[in-house]
């Protein structure tokens, strides 16, 4: 028996693509999308800490300190690591914009004293009251008093903005690195402590009084 084929079905017609034309061409476009959706993931993954580049800046010159000294093994190098790192945090001065992690409130409106974290297991300390800073956590890094009033670590703005935030809250912040220090009110050469194993705990977990002139919640 023979078949009969229509010249209309086999001529001029348009021919079909093939099914793996198809597949490629919805690869093709899950590449695109999903390249595209792993750059924005990278970008809303970032680090908030890594957006500000003078933060980042900071952050970058403290590892670079810390990493050799701690894996030398050598108080002396630990010694003059710790020290280069209050040095660096003396260089920063003010600060607009940075980000962090606000962890700890203490004391009340008249007596306030923060903790913030800017970086992995780095810190920034202000507080309004020296009677409350010896009563908190950090009394023997505290070695050295002046007579005059400490001037406040947490400007009125900075404290009226604590009472609109909540504790593991992301904030933005504005201040002056070391400003309390710098008063005359801490020493910064006894900081730290003096012994090796202080010089060591500060770097794996370096902590720096500042005055926090600003501080919101963070809309990023």
């Amino acid at each position: 028996m023979t078949h009969l084929t229509s010249p209309t079905l086999t001529r001029g017609a348009p021919s079909s693509p093939p099914a793996a034309a198809g597949g490629e061409d919805v690869c093709r476009r899950t590449v695109l999308v999903g390249g595209a959706s792993l750059v924005l993931t990278g970008c809303f993954d970032r680090p908030c800490h890594e957006r500000n580049p003078a933060q980042k800046a900071f952050l970058d010159g403290l590892q670079e300190l810390a990493k050799p000294a701690l894996a030398s093994n050598n108080p002396l190098r630990v010694e003059e690591a710790a020290r280069q790192s209050i040095a660096l945090a003396d260089k920063v001065g003010a600060f607009s914009d940075w980000c962090g992690t606000l962890t700890k409130i203490e004391g009340n409106a008249q007596t306030a004293a923060v903790t913030v974290d800017i970086g992995r297991q780095v810190s920034l300390y202000a507080f309004n009251d020296w009677a409350l800073a010896f009563a908190g956590t950090v009394t023997d890094f505290f070695s050295t008093r002046s007579r005059a009033t400490p001037p406040p670590g947490l400007s009125e703005p900075a404290v009226a903005a604590l009472k609109t935030v909540r504790l593991g809250e992301r904030v933005t912040l504005s201040g002056r690195m070391g400003e309390i220090a710098g008063s005359g009110v801490l020493d910064l050469s006894r900081l730290f402590g003096k012994t090796a194993s202080d010089h060591r705990q500060f770097l794996q977990t370096p902590r720096f009084v500042a005055r926090i002139e600003a501080l919101q919640a963070s809309k990023k």
